[in-house]
C-alpha cells in the first residue's frame, strides 16, 4: 500500500475499516469500535459477509479498543456470538459499551449479562469520552440510530442503515446536528426487493442508495464519504436472485465521482488519517476480487421440515410469548372492528412441503386448505422461526427468502405478524397503546410501500 496514504503512525485522529459497518476510530489513546460483526451467517441463514475477519485480527483489534458502540439489534450490527467468543477478552480489557436508551432494554440487557459495562444514552444527549473526544446517539426511524463523532476536531456522521434520505429530513438533520467533514453510510439495498420476477425494483434501489448517498453528502457537507454497512451477500439460495443489482463499491465511486467530496472505499485493515483520506486503489481491487469470489460460493439451504407437527408446536411458543406481553382481548377486538384487520389469519405456501396453509396465531390455528388466493411462498422452517422468536418477521423481510404470490400478499402477511416488530420496540397492545398512533401509522406506511413496489413493471 501506499505509505502516503495508509497511516500507521499518524499522531492525529484516525480511522480503520474492520468489516461491514464496523470501523475503530481512534486517536493516541483511545479507541472506539462499532458495530462489530465479523464471522458467521445473519438473518437465519441469509445473510453472508463479502470477507471474515480472522481470529488473531479480532484479538489485535481489542487491543486497541476501549469503547464499543452498537447502533441497533439487527444481527449484522449486534452479533451475539462473537461477544460470547471473546467476552473474556472484553471483560479484561474493561471495554465498556455504549447502547441508545431503549423501552425493551434487550441489547443493554444481553450485554450486561455477558458482565459488560453499559452506558445507555438519551437522545442527543453528549458524552465525552476524554477531552476532544465526543459522541452522540441520534435515534432514527423505529430503532436504528446514528453516531456523531467528533475528535480532535475532526467530525465524523456515522449513519450506517438510518432513514436520512429526503431533502427535509436532512435538512432538519443539519439544521439540528451541523455539518460534518467525514460521512460513513450504507451503499445498497439490504432487505426483500420484489422475488425474481421484479429486477427493476431492485435496480430502482440500487440506484436510490446512489442519490440518498448524494443529498446526504450535501445537505450534511461531508468533504470525504466512506461507503460501508453493505459488505453482504444475499446467501442462500432462496434469496441469491437478490444479489443480481447490488450497488459494488468500485461503482458507488464511479458514480458519485462529481458529487464534490471524496468518496474512499477501504477493505479491511486499511488505516487512515482522518484530516487526509484519500483512495488506495488496492482496496478497489480487494473488493473486485470479493465479490467474484462471492459469486461461486455455495449457498445455504434449511432443512427440510417434518411435516406440520412442529410448526404448530412452534406457534404454541408463539402464542405463550405474544399473550404473556399483549393482550389478547384488545387483539382480537382490533382485528374484528378496526379497518386494516390487524393480525388477521394469512394464507402460506410452504415450498418443502407443497402444502397451502392458513396461519391464525390468534386462534392458534394452522390448518391445510386449498392452494388459492395464497399471500407468500416460503419455506417452513422461515414460518417456525417467526413463531419462535419475536424479531422473526423483520429476519424474514430483510433475508428475502419468501415470495410473493398475490398484490397486497405481503402487506397481509405483515398485519398478521406486526405484533413481534411492535414488541420490539417495547410497544405493547394494552389500555396504553393509544399513546403510539405515531408509530403505527409508520409501521402501515412501511408495508404499504412495499405492495406498491411490487405493483409497478418490472
Amino acid at each position: 500500500m501506499d505509505a502516503d496514504v495508509v497511516v500507521l503512525k499518524e499522531s492525529g485522529p484516525r480511522l480503520e475499516f474492520v468489516n461491514h459497518a464496523s470501523v475503530l476510530v481512534s486517536n493516541t489513546s483511545l479507541g472506539l469500535l462499532t458495530d462489530p460483526w465479523y464471522f458467521g451467517r445473519v438473518f437465519h441463514e441469509g445473510w453472508s459477509l463479502l470477507t471474515e475477519t480472522t481470529d488473531a485480527e479480532i484479538r489485535d483489534l481489542l487491543q486497541r479498543t476501549d469503547v464499543i458502540w452498537i447502533s441497533h439489534e439487527h444481527p449484522d450490527h449486534f452479533s451475539p456470538p462473537f461477544f460470547k467468543r471473546y467476552g473474556e477478552l472484553i471483560r479484561q480489557r474493561g471495554i465498556r459499551f455504549l447502547f441508545q436508551t431503549t423501552r425493551d432494554q434487550r441489547v443493554a440487557g444481553f450485554l450486561r449479562g455477558q458482565g459488560f459495562p453499559v452506558q445507555e444514552l438519551d437522545e442527543d444527549e453528549v458524552l465525552a469520552l476524554q477531552p476532544g473526544f465526543t459522541v452522540q446517539i441520534v435515534k432514527n426511524d423505529l430503532y436504528d440510530s446514528a453516531l456523531l463523532i467528533e475528535v480532535d476536531g475532526v467530525r465524523i456522521f456515522n449513519l450506517n442503515d438510518c432513514l436520512l434520505s429526503t431533502d427535509q429530513a436532512l435538512a432538519d438533520f443539519r439544521t439540528c446536528h451541523g455539518a460534518c467533514d467525514v460521512l460513513l453510510t450504507q451503499f445498497s439495498y439490504a432487505a426483500w426487493k420484489g422475488g425474481p420476477d421484479h429486477p427493476a425494483w431492485r435496480k430502482r434501489a440500487a440506484r436510490s442508495k446512489l442519490d440518498v448517498m448524494r443529498r446526504q453528502m450535501e445537505h450534511l457537507g461531508a468533504s470525504a464519504c466512506i461507503p460501508f454497512a453493505s459488505y453482504v451477500r444475499f446467501g442462500h439460495r432462496l434469496n441469491a436472485y437478490m444479489n443480481d443489482a447490488v450497488n459494488h463499491p468500485g461503482q458507488v465511486r464511479d458514480e458519485l465521482a462529481s458529487s464534490g467530496a471524496e468518496v474512499v472505499v477501504m477493505r479491511p485493515g486499511e488505516v487512515q488519517s482522518l484530516r487526509r483520506l484519500r483512495q488506495d486503489q488496492e482496496s478497489l481491487a480487494f473488493w473486485d476480487q470479493r465479490y467474484a469470489e462471492a459469486a461461486a460460493a455455495p449457498l445455504a439451504e434449511y432443512p427440510l421440515m417434518d411435516g406440520l407437527d412442529p410448526l404448530r408446536e412452534a406457534m404454541s411458543v408463539y402464542q405463550s410469548w405474544v399473550f404473556r406481553d399483549n393482550s389478547r382481548w384488545l387483539m382480537r377486538q382490533a382485528r374484528r372492528w378496526m379497518k386494516l384487520q390487524p393480525f388477521a389469519p394469512t394464507r402460506l405456501w410452504l415450498l418443502d412441503l407443497s402444502l397451502a396453509v392458513e396461519v391464525d396465531p390468534l386462534l392458534g390455528r394452522l390448518d391445510v386448505v386449498p392452494p388459492d388466493d395464497l399471500d407468500l411462498a416460503m419455506h417452513s422452517r422461515s414460518l417456525e422461526f417467526i413463531f419462535r422468536f419475536p424479531f422473526g418477521f423483520d429476519t424474514l423481510f430483510v433475508n428475502g427468502c419468501f415470495e410473493e404470490r398475490r398484490r397486497g400478499g405481503f402487506e397481509r402477511f405483515a398485519k398478521c405478524f406486526v405484533i413481534g416488530n411492535l414488541n420490539a420496540i417495547g410497544i405493547h397492545v394494552g389500555p396504553g397503546i393509544i399513546r403510539h398512533g405515531g408509530v403505527l401509522s409508520l409501521l402501515l406506511k412501511k408495508m404499504r410501500a412495499v405492495g406498491e413496489n411490487t405493483a409497478q413493471p418490472g
